[in-house]
């Protein structure tokens, strides 16, 4: 099978997250997606607590062509997608894999390491990335083995937008399914 791996934070995860993934699916790019939340960001990027992030996701997830992997949860330190890619290929070699990533994340891919300090250019040697238009972030700079997804709409709702909202008590029901939005009021997430 062809899967696309598409991690992040999901903090929370939100419509836009899912939107890219069914259109990867609807295009016949891949046969699954993969969302891969993160435990320790190599950027260092503060975030609510892995077990409310994985409850969240998992009640997005819908579809049998849609599931989560909990390798980067479950692992110990830094998650870096080439270690990420290199376990998820050598555990299911019968599988090809390839990531996807938000045209926010290109200007500062050049600086996309792994454990071993291998940079992008080795880990796009190896893999192939599908890169997602996001509101205010062109498509560049793109580099060998990216693919720019130009017919998907852009994706305008972020996560940090849905908890700036829930900080200053604005609505959140047009950014994220309607039990996230349920999640993030029962257990107080991002009032302060």
């Amino acid at each position: 099978m062809q899967i696309i791996l598409f991690g992040g934070a999901f903090d929370p995860p939100h419509l836009g997250h899912q939107h890219v993934s069914q259109a990867l699916l609807n295009q016949g790019l891949a046969d699954e997606i993969w969302y891969v939340p993160v435990k320790e960001h190599p950027f260092a990027k503060k975030m609510s607590s892995a077990r409310h992030r994985l409850a969240m996701l998992k009640l997005i997830v819908d579809s049998r062509k849609v599931r989560i992997e909990e390798y980067e949860l479950e692992k110990e330190g830094v998650s870096f997608s080439r270690d990420t890619l290199d376990f998820l290929s050598a555990k299911y070699s019968e599988h090809t894999f390839s990531w996807v990533i938000g045209s926010d994340n290109l200007p500062d891919f050049h600086k996309w390491v792994d454990g071993q300090g291998r940079g992008y250019r080795d880990l796009l040697a190896h893999y192939r990335f599908y890169v997602y238009p996001r509101k205010n972030f062109p498509l560049e700079p793109l580099h060998d083995n990216m693919v720019a997804l130009t017919k998907l709409s852009k994706v305008a709702v972020s996560s940090t937008e849905v908890r700036e909202r829930v900080r200053t008590n604005r609505p959140i029901t047009q950014l994220v399914d309607p039990l996230v939005a349920e999640y993030i009021q029962a257990h107080r997430l991002y009032v302060e």
